[in-house]
């Protein structure tokens, strides 16, 4: 869960004066790096952290200034070992710092720095963990600054570009061997195809070969596909935009030939879907486990 606060909330929390955390922000940039859908700024654990460690060097006998220059140098975990034992949940989880520093690497314009930050919560958490709680939040955040202006597209371009090349690593890990039994595509107009890059690394990882059509897929093209290959399972993304009523009723019918999971909130409601990658990989797991009929 990734925790937000108000100025009055964490003032509460950290029994710092509101308008001393609102001077903090504006004069020396220490303040929420946030925003709502709504517009309305809140601070992050990250953030939370930074306060909480301006308020300790303060009180150690640094100047404002120096103190607020300190803890922007300073990493996540390194200001989580700071806070340490500080108020009960003020401390910054390993995922919180894997997503802040993603956004770092992004508005930095580090390509690098993205693709290390996502292979070691990968390495950390393993694969559907990693996603579920740090890339898809982080791609999430990206998408809502990208679309109030905060970063551009070549930002959104650059980070899903680093977060791809450290999926595939991970997939590269886990050879497979043997036919493909699933397919894993996108509906005709997803353009999105990181949530099936991983899942295909989540399945490598489980010992299941796949084969990934990618984005935007046709429906005709998919039901060739599958009436020549005749897989075990057929996993669908769509986030965003829905299928037509048309694709819909195609889709049933596809249903009928083959087992056809759906993953994403672009499906109508009362369709069943898999939010998560790890709900999403058991149930393919579960499927491709079955013997071949």
């Amino acid at each position: 869960m990734h925790r937000r606060w108000t100025v009055g909330a964490l003032s509460d929390m950290l029994g710092i004066a509101a308008p001393t955390l609102r001077t903090w922000e504006r004069r020396y940039g220490v303040g929420p790096t946030f925003r709502t859908a709504g517009g309305h700024r809140r601070y992050t654990i990250i953030d939370a952290d930074r306060v909480a460690t301006m308020a300790r060097f303060i009180a150690d006998g640094l100047p404002t200034h120096d103190a607020a220059d300190r803890v922007k140098r300073l990493a996540p975990h390194e200001l989580a070992a700071i806070v340490g034992s500080g108020p009960e949940g003020l401390r910054a989880s390993g995922h919180e710092q894997a997503v802040f520093e993603i956004l770092a690497g992004t508005k930095e314009f580090d390509a690098a720095k993205v693709q290390s930050v996502a292979e070691n919560a990968i390495a950390r958490f393993g694969i559907e963990e990693a996603w579920d709680e740090v890339i898809a939040p982080a791609m999430i955040e990206v998408g809502v600054q990208w679309a109030d202006g905060r970063l551009g597209v070549a930002s959104e371009h650059l980070v899903t570009a680093g977060i791809l090349s450290a999926l595939r690593a991970a997939a590269h890990e886990h050879p497979t061997r043997g036919p493909s039994r699933v397919v894993l595509a996108c509906i005709e107009e997803e353009q999105h195809k990181l949530p099936i890059v991983a899942l295909g690394a989540a399945l490598a990882k489980r010992g299941h070969p796949w084969t990934e059509l990618g984005a935007r897929l046709p429906i005709e093209s998919l039901e060739a596909f599958v009436t020549s290959s005749s897989p075990a399972a057929v996993f669908l993304w769509a986030s965003y935009v829905g299928p037509s009523e048309e694709d819909l009723v195609r889709l049933e019918s596809l249903g009928r030939s083959t087992r056809l999971l759906l993953g994403g909130t672009g499906w109508p409601d009362g369709m069943a879907t898999s939010h998560s990658l790890s709900q999403a990989a058991a149930q393919l797991h579960e499927a491709l486990s079955q013997p071949l009929p």
